[in-house]
């Protein structure tokens, strides 16, 4: 029997953290109130992966993990304690990998083979194209970097470096008959092989090259010609052809085997914008799970934006992340930041300006092979309409790429063969946005393209519109999350995944409508304040947020240390490095996550400037730039002559502690009461002040929580705090169904400056009242104070203590400085 879905306990699994690891933690999580394990995805993975979704095998379990018997082994220690599995899986791409079985022996058999089924592969565009060596091919051959090699098997590859290339079966038959072995591959003795080296050594390898199934290239080929779809811009990740049914059964054949034999009890689906068709996948995977089973899909909603009507539980909860982190994100504060960074002229240009200028860059950099494969679609059948309208080649071009930048959310959702009136409004939108926008060239080709996404003519036209909304989640991804947001230091806790620039704030109407909604459809899909791709942990956020109910003091903070900043800062041609916006960067980041060591905050300095794009990236590091900013920081965190700007850091930080510990603590209880099923991120039970990955991927220190479910151990009292209304609410959602399938109403407050947010939840003679204070004003203020616009009413209520509340006002609990009220013949239970 499925247990409950309650709670969920997101844990990262990799050779550091495996199976075993994960069993020993299963009473630690069954006693914190843990409903579901959710596991990161646990096939077999390019060797030592970090992360799982390089899948390398999708039909078996990686046995660096500790494989199937031990994965069997922490399912069955799970539904000891009546817990279940939640579990990630993968269906939009595979590991372009020699431990890939599926695309090796693509690679050697070529296009209609099996296995060449599995991947999303223009084979019309000639042979596979593989960008993988560090030079050009002949300054590789040149080298001698290339050479052959026979495998223990008798199979012979083409070496280069740690790669393994099998050659097509004729080939392998050729050389093996040069060296008067039989043409079928077997095991080699060492007489076999030296005659196999010998033939390897006279073989005529260019030739041996041009006669593969596939080439290669250098890595820089890829952002131009590239014929295979990946993830993103990672061409290391081939995309997968889910759609068709027997590559859906192979995919799904692991998983959906462990859900009938009763270890996995709910999915959660990677990536769903890849898919050729979302509604169809999901209608097909809910078909073969059943009514019951929970799934939910990764689907970032831009503000506005509903999920479509498909047949799942939901999403993993960016929205809802940025729901919350919004609540506490003062209007009038960001403003004042905002306003600032405009008036030194580090800011211009309106959010979407800048959205779509950084979604240009990407599509004409990284992404430029994706929109040469769309415009070859786009252009064809289009010969009437080029010569009636006087358009040229490079106008079809220029609108491929205006319909992708001004597309306003991650993707339309049109099929083959029909499309839905939400898909229409995605493209009225694209519309005006290019008419106030693009040249009329570029216009009159964008309104061509629009027809065609509305009507197409021919299958060029139907594929043209499936393969446009593959690229247009790409884009949106790589133009915002990993590009704008590394680039508008307002308030960096705004700057995160499914966040918006336009809408960084959330008014109290606003969230208690989107939750009474909620509520109303019996909601149980994920509601997260961090996961394994958060741009920042929950109070490295919850810090940034307490700053903007002050901008002053950050304005001050800047002022203070402008002077020291500018002697920090290298000087050359007259221009400081790092120049003054990522100076902005850095110091935001600095007080967000301090203390912070000079090792995180150099890795996550590399990866923040590269993202942004403004003087360095991935594929062209600029050396110079990155080492002055990293000199720059270091200098903070560690040097004499930093000395003042950090002495200013602890001054903010601690000033903003009492603000940032109220924040912390009340979007904990929000994410554990709202509608929906709370999802922990490993080890936020603790504070959480990480960055972005592999920041917020770093090990965990397990005996230090097991300590505090126990009442041992030494911690801070903010850990500790946080820690126990973590569990007391867990427990009561155990105890209390009105936490797991009551409705929402919201509770009438007095105005007040601490802005107070409260609902009620009930159901099943049980009910729960929270409040908590959305701002914290200055303490000229006094001690916060509550006032009911619709009095308290004459029922008996608890605190989570289990002591009687009397008089709400006054009940704010001195420990928590927020109220949540019991109501109902169950009382709060600790006990696992």
């Amino acid at each position: 029997m499925s247990p409950d879905l309650r709670a969920t306990y997101r844990l990262q699994f990799h050779k550091g953290f495996t199976f075993a690891d994960a069993e020993a933690l299963v009473p630690y999580l069954a006693e914190l109130g843990i409903s579901h394990l959710y596991a990161s995805p646990i096939t077999l993975a390019v060797q030592g992966s970090t992360h799982g979704y390089d899948v390398a095998d999708p039909t078996r379990v990686n046995p660096e993990l500790g494989g199937e018997e031990g994965f069997e082994r922490l399912a069955a220690r799970l539904a000891e304690h009546g817990m279940g599995v939640l579990l990630d899986i993968v269906p939009n791409h595979m590991a372009a990998s020699s431990r890939n079985p599926f695309w090796t022996e693509m690679l050697e058999r070529g296009p209609d083979c099996p296995a060449a089924k599995l991947f999303d592969v223009f084979w019309e565009q000639g042979r596979l194209l593989l960008p993988v060596l560090g030079d050009p091919l002949q300054a590789t051959l040149e080298a001698g970097q290339l050479s052959l090699r026979a495998e223990e098997s008798g199979r012979v590859v083409l070496a280069y470096a740690d790669h393994a290339f099998p050659l097509r079966p004729e080939s392998g038959a050729e050389l093996r008959a040069a060296a008067g072995l039989s043409d079928a591959p077997a095991p080699l003795d060492a007489e076999a092989r030296a005659k196999l080296d010998a033939a390897f050594a006279s073989a005529d390898l260019a030739a041996i090259l041009d006669a593969q199934h596939w080439r290669l290239g250098w890595w820089r080929m890829a952002a131009h010609d590239l014929n295979y779809r990946r993830f993103f811009n990672i061409t290391d990740l081939a995309g997968v052809r889910v759609e068709d049914p027997e590559v859906f059964e192979i995919v799904h054949r692991l998983p959906l085997d462990l859900m009938r034999r009763g270890l996995v009890h709910g999915l959660r689906i990677d990536h769903i914008d890849g898919l050729v068709d979302p509604a169809g996948y999901c209608a097909r995977l809910r078909a073969l799970v059943g009514p019951d089973v929970p799934l939910v899909v990764e689907k970032i909603l831009e503000p506005g934006e509903r999920l479509r009507d498909w047949p799942i539980d939901g999403t993993t909860g960016y929205e809802r992340l940025n729901d919350i982190n919004g609540l506490f994100v003062d209007a009038d504060g960001y403003r004042a930041l905002e306003e600032d960074l405009r008036a030194r002229h580090l800011l211009t240009d309106t959010p979407a300006k800048r959205l779509a200028d950084a979604k240009r860059q990407v599509l004409s950099t990284s992404l430029a092979a994706e929109v040469e494969a769309l415009t070859r679609l786009a252009r064809d059948g289009l010969d009437a309409d080029i010569a009636r309208g006087d358009l040229t080649e490079a106008a079809i071009r220029q609108a491929v790429v205006a319909l992708i930048v001004h597309c306003p959310v991650y993707r339309s959702y049109a099929t083959w063969d029909g499309h839905a009136p939400e898909d229409e409004a995605i493209w009225d939108v694209i519309r005006e946005a290019m008419a106030a926008a693009e040249d009329p060239l570029t216009n009159a080709a964008g309104a061509v393209l629009l027809e065609r996404l509305r009507q197409p003519h021919i299958d060029s036209d139907r594929q043209f519109r499936l393969r446009f909304q593959q690229l247009s989640g790409p884009a949106m991804a790589k133009g915002f999350e990993d590009t704008e947001l590394y680039r508008v230091p307002v308030l960096l806790c705004v700057n995160e995944v499914g966040g918006s620039l336009e809408h960084p704030s959330r008014g109290v109407d606003e969230i208690h409508a989107l939750n009474a909604a909620r509520a109303a459809t019996q909601a149980r899909d994920l509601t997260p304040l961090a996961t394994h791709d958060t741009k920042r942990g929950p109070d490295t956020r919850a810090r940034l947020a307490a700053l903007s109910f002050w901008p002053d003091d950050w304005l001050g903070f800047l002022d203070e240390t402008r002077g020291a900043c500018a002697a920090l800062a290298r000087q050359e041609a007259g221009l400081a490095l790092p120049d003054p916006l990522d100076q902005v960067i850095i110091l935001q980041t600095l007080v967000s996550a301090w203390p912070i060591s000079q090792e995180r905050i150099a890795a996550y300095l590399t990866k923040a400037l590269r993202e942004a794009k403004r003087h360095t990236d991935w594929e062209t590091p600029n050396e110079a730039y990155e080492q002055a900013a990293q000199a720059f920081a270091t200098a903070i965190v560690t040097a004499p002559e930093g000395e003042p700007v950090l002495a200013a850091i602890e001054r903010l930080v601690d000033r903003l502690a009492p603000a940032a510990r109220l924040v912390g603590l009340a979007q904990t209880v929000l994410q554990l009461t709202l509608p929906g099923t709370p999802d922990i991120y490993q080890g936020t039970e603790f504070r959480d002040f990480s960055l972005v990955d592999p920041d917020n991927r770093r090990p965990v220190d397990w005996d230090a929580r097991r300590a505090a479910l126990e009442g041992a151990g030494t911690l801070a009292p903010e850990d500790r705090e946080k820690f126990d209304v973590t569990r007391r609410l867990l427990a009561l959602r155990r105890t209390h169904p009105a936490l797991t399938r009551g409705g929402y109403t919201p509770l009438r407050l007095a105005p007040s400056p601490w802005r107070w947010f409260g609902f009620e939840r009930r159901t099943d003679g049980t009910a729960v009242r929270v409040v908590v204070p959305t701002r914290v004003p200055d303490p000229a203020h006094g001690a916060p104070h509550l006032s009911f616009r619709d009095g308290w009413g004459d029922e008996e209520w608890r605190d989570l203590a289990g002591a009687p509340i009397r008089s709400p006002g006054r009940s704010l609990s001195e420990q928590w400085s927020l109220l949540v009220a019991v109501a109902g013949d169950v009382s709060p239970d600790l006990s696992a």
